[in-house]
């Protein structure tokens, strides 16, 4: 690695997939840690023990053979289906014997909950011997109630859903693999119900001994993380004192100060009552983490201005390291979102993906399958739209606007006409310069957008008022342009306005919808926006898109934000 001369001037020389600075991150072919890989591992053996004793309790029928055994390791899913939620291949919760014990206990109850809703299906006649269309649509709107009502009542009922949503699912599945045969583990429900509770006994002892005996005693030194702290404050040594006290499997090798430092107090003690050794200054944090192999970091000092902490943070994490801040450094993203926990203590976590290309694939083949159906769903609507832009106003249907996406390229993005054509763009112009200049009064204008823009036709307000006009941005998604989820496309001139740090957003692909849409919109600041912007590029994954995707549906209802 090398050295950083000026820590303010990080984001000049970044590179998302190769790391900052031309350091090239550790590539990783598969996208789960090996911990998680070996406690998943573990999880589905432990299962699988069980459930080979129901399988061979019977007499074995040739005939049947392969289809009983896919079904009993489908059975497998529902039971574990509540793992992820409740953090269950987290090192950093799971570490905790209390923690764990009680997470593991609140999967099985839901898990248990599936299976049960997986027999009832298959005792109920009602639902599957005399099946029909009316009953199956009866079902899915029963479904969709659900899911409705669980945006809305909390957490339980969204994992009341999911149970419910599962069991369909396996059923369903069970179905196409045996037809109509009852499945082997229906054969005697007591004693498969029994082995399912042994199972679970047997795998909560099992969790046990490998997380907390083999991991976190015996291979205790290959799997603790390394740690460094960048600050030398009361709030650092709460977070040394805490890790130490959780017996955390974590070692924070030092301290890195944010001024400078004289080179004989390196490796020594600070003068602050810490007893972590100094490392050296935040300038020199690429050759700390190659000297020290860090892993992870966690940013505590209070007067770190925010353009040097996301140059921080962009470095840490785009060379493979899990970063770490308390939420008043950024209060915007907690304010927005669900923080997570380090050793039980509230933090706000970034970190990228052990591999990216893999994400990416994924991504996309998301993004081209669920844009060809939209399109094709949406299709009636967007006949209608577009003939009422034409009736409604001279001018084209379609207005093609020259827009920034991916590293700075520049591409046409799709959208209903919702103006005139005569209308003065230099309005829309003044107020986004403004708005960027952080000019606008916060108080005087609690909505960040012009609310009543005279350009908009009679038409344009209803489109827009509900977002229907970018649905022609699907076909922006099919080509590969944008994304279904990701930060929104700027136009040109905004992009000259922007901040080094700011033009970091355009690191991945744009999104027809994004984290800052649904956890603000209008309402947010457009510094806000950006750390939103950036957050969701620094964790985002496949859950999270989809997350975003339904919470969007929700504000396009409301209207919230749109104008």
């Amino acid at each position: 690695m090398k050295s950083i001369p000026e820590i303010e001037n990080f984001l000049d020389t970044q590179d998302m997939e190769t790391g900052t600075l031309g350091v090239s991150r550790k590539k990783y072919f598969f996208p789960f840690s090996p911990f998680q890989t070996a406690l998943f591992l573990f999880d589905i053996f432990t299962f699988a023990i069980s459930l080979y004793l129901i399988y061979f309790r019977y007499p074995v029928n040739r005939y049947y053979f392969y289809q009983d055994i896919l079904s009993i390791i489908i059975l497998a899913v529902p039971a574990m289906a509540f793992f992820p939620i409740y953090r269950l291949y987290s090192y950093h919760i799971i570490f905790r014997e209390k923690v764990h014990i009680i997470h593991l206990l609140k999967s099985f109850i839901w898990g248990l909950l599936s299976l049960s809703l997986i027999y009832f299906l298959y005792e109920s006649p009602l639902l599957l011997s005399h099946y029909s269309l009316f009953k199956g649509a009866c079902i899915l709107a029963v479904a969709f109630l659900f899911v409705i009502l669980g945006r809305f009542l909390g957490d339980y009922l969204a994992h009341l859903v999911m149970a419910l949503g599962t069991a369909f699912i396996t059923v369903g599945v069970i179905g196409l693999i045996q037809g109509k045969t009852l499945p082997v583990f229906m054969s005697d429900i007591s004693f498969t119900g029994k082995a399912v509770l042994a199972s679970m006994a047997l795998l909560a002892g099992g969790r046990y001994l490998v997380v907390h005996i083999i991991f976190n005693n015996w291979l205790r030194r290959h799997f603790r993380r390394q740690m460094v702290i960048i600050g030398a404050n009361a709030i650092a040594q709460d977070i040394i004192n805490h890790v130490v006290k959780q017996n955390a499997p974590f070692w924070i090798s030092g301290q890195i100060t944010l001024n400078g430092d004289k080179r004989e107090t390196r490796n020594k003690p600070l003068k602050n009552g810490l007893n972590k050794k100094n490392l050296g200054n935040i300038r020199e944090l690429p050759r700390i983490i190659k000297e020290n192999h860090i892993q992870e970091i966690i940013v505590t000092e209070k007067s770190i201005d925010k353009r040097t902490l996301i140059s921080l943070l962009d470095f840490s994490v785009s060379n493979g390291l899990v970063a770490w801040f308390p939420p008043f450094l950024l209060p915007i993203i907690p304010m927005k979102l669900n923080i997570d926990e380090f050793c039980g203590l509230p933090m706000v976590r970034m970190c990228m993906q052990r591999n990216p290309g893999f994400f990416r694939m994924v991504k996309r083949a998301t993004d081209f399958i669920l844009s060809s159906i939209l399109i094709v769903i949406s299709a009636p609507i967007m006949i209608i739209i577009g003939a009422a832009v034409k009736l409604d106003s001279k001018g084209p249907v379609f207005y093609r606007a020259e827009v920034v996406g991916e590293n700075g390229r520049h591409f046409k993005m799709f959208k209903f006409r919702s103006m005139r054509i005569d209308g003065d763009h230099s309005i829309h112009k003044k107020f986004v310069s403004k708005l960027i200049r952080g000019e606008i009064d916060r108080k005087n204008a609690p909505v960040l957008k012009i609310t009543d823009d005279p350009r908009v036709t009679r038409v344009g307000r209803i489109i827009r008022r509900l977002s229907l006009d970018e649905l022609p941005q699907l076909f922006n998604v099919l080509k590969g342009e944008m994304s279904l989820v990701g930060p929104r496309p700027c136009l040109p001139y905004e992009y000259e306005l922007y901040k080094d740090w700011h033009k970091k957003r355009n690191s991945v692909p744009p999104g027809i919808t994004g984290l800052w849409q649904v956890a603000g919109r209008s309402e947010v600041s457009f510094e806000e926006m950006i750390l939103l912007d950036l957050y969701y590029i620094y964790n985002r994954n496949i859950l999270m898109d989809l997350s975003i995707l339904f919470e969007t549906f929700f504000v396009v209802f409301r209207m919230q934000g749109a104008y």
